[in-house]
């Protein structure tokens, strides 16, 4: 299991750890390779090491040109591992439709469909219909964080977790940020606190699951969390904790949240007006989030790494 994370985005953690413990629920002995060891081999020259193992490549939003290092990997690992099964588990893809990101995804479906056994994921409708158009073996398959069920725990719930980007994904004006901050504190007070699914600091794959309990007890203890990230939201879910989802840049949100359209706890919002009615209308606590049908669609999908 290859390109897992030792940075401080707990997403991409959650994504490895979810992996983990399926892997290991069927039977499947794997050595880990973070991303960080795997520039190390590439520069001594050993990618070509892992040739006639089976690859199993770290989900998340990692094809295309947002993260082009990542991208130069995938296509280095795919040439210089011929003989391998390689699985591209749940991601989301983007290249853009201006010359550069056309030319650049013109180059990764020569490379990607030169190799006999690869195998990719999307994560959702979106980007499956770009990978489907584009490569020879892709199925749709749900972010593994899905899997996780952090649901199960009754702690006393206070205030608002505000959980929002400001990088250059950010959704908001700041005069609709300010606008949407003001109905918060008209209805929790000062109890409203930041938190963020990416950390001041790296994790190491030995920290990786203390990090992330921590941060879903930090959800799990609060009413309410608002964001526009991805892992924000699905980290919602899984706790089972009232979310407003604000839509992002990305197509990967809205694609994401239709897995799990029909949950009464998460509202998927596009307009900061009116957000007590949206308040008012969740469901009273406890929320028991049901992860079976998620754990099922992966397990069908790593079933067939051992065929």
């Amino acid at each position: 299991m290859i390109f897992t994370p030792e940075h401080a985005n707990l997403g991409d953690h959650a994504i490895a750890y979810a992996e983990s413990i399926l892997l290991k629920k069927a039977g499947i002995n794997y050595y880990e390779i973070t991303g960080k060891k795997l520039y190390e081999l590439e520069q001594y020259g050993y990618l070509s090491i892992l040739n006639h193992a089976t690859i199993l490549i770290n989900g998340g939003g990692n094809l295309g040109i947002l993260w082009p290092l990542i991208e130069k990997m995938n296509r280095a690992i795919i040439i210089q591992n011929p003989d391998s099964k390689i699985y591209v588990f749940p991601n989301s893809i983007f290249y853009g439709n201006d010359d550069y990101g056309r030319k650049e995804f013109e180059t990764s479906k020569k490379i990607y469909n030169s190799h006999r056994n690869l195998h990719l994921c999307a994560r959702e409708r979106i980007s499956y219909d770009i990978m489907k158009d584009a490569y020879k073996s892709v199925e749709l398959v749900p972010d593994m964080v899905f899997t996780l069920n952090e649901s199960h725990d009754t702690l006393e719930r206070n205030g608002c977790l505000w959980c929002m980007r400001n990088d250059v994904e950010r959704t908001l004006s700041d005069e609709k940020e300010e606008k949407l901050k003001q109905q918060l504190v008209d209805i929790y007070g000062d109890d409203i606190k930041d938190s963020n699914t990416v950390l001041s600091y790296d994790v190491s794959v030995e920290k990786r699951e203390e990090e992330l309990k921590r941060k879903f007890n930090e959800f799990k203890l609060a009413q309410l969390i608002v964001t526009d990230r991805l892992h924000g939201m699905i980290f919602a879910v899984i706790t089972g904790t009232n979310c407003i989802v604000i839509n992002s840049k990305s197509p990967k949100m809205k694609g994401c949240y239709d897995w799990i359209k029909d949950l009464d706890y998460i509202a998927f919002i596009d307009d900061v007006e009116n957000i007590d009615k949206i308040i008012d209308n969740f469901p009273d606590y406890p929320h028991e989030y049901d992860n079976k049908e998620f754990v099922k669609a992966i397990d069908k999908m790593i079933s067939q790494i051992v065929v």
